[in-house]
């Protein structure tokens, strides 16, 4: 990843993790997405399946577009402004993976603490630097 100097210099909040965590944690949460959306998609269909593919995706792309925003922007703020629309997004997509099955939410439940985590993680960041 790019610019990592630029981010170890940077102060950080309490309960900071080891850059070798997110490694490891990240392509465990990708796999749990990839089976939650497995289940939301065979047992929907319509309309909310439809909707269920689209928030999917939707907070896919934001996520997506942290990383690029945070490391290689180095714009902490806006990374902020992102990662808060993210997390609203990915509370309605787990909401609806639960209406439509409970296998599927609790495989999204994860990926949401993880991205509550990283609010405070990337909060933290701006209010210390």
């Amino acid at each position: 990843m790019q610019n990592m100097d630029w981010y170890h210099a940077l102060n950080k909040p309490w309960g900071t993790p080891p850059d070798w965590v997110f490694g490891v944690v990240w392509p465990v949460l990708y796999l749990m997405m990839g089976a939650a959306m497995f289940f939301a998609w065979r047992y929907s269909e319509g309309r909310k399946r439809a909707y269920a593919a689209g928030l999917f995706v939707v907070q896919l792309v934001l996520n997506l577009m942290w990383s690029p925003l945070f490391f290689g922007m180095q714009n902490v703020s806006g990374a902020l402004w992102l990662i808060s629309v993210l997390w609203l997004v990915l509370l309605a997509t787990i909401m609806l993976f639960f209406k439509i099955s409970k296998t599927a939410g609790w495989l999204m439940v994860p990926y949401g603490l993880w991205v509550s985590y990283a609010v405070y993680l990337n909060a933290g960041v701006v209010w210390l630097n």
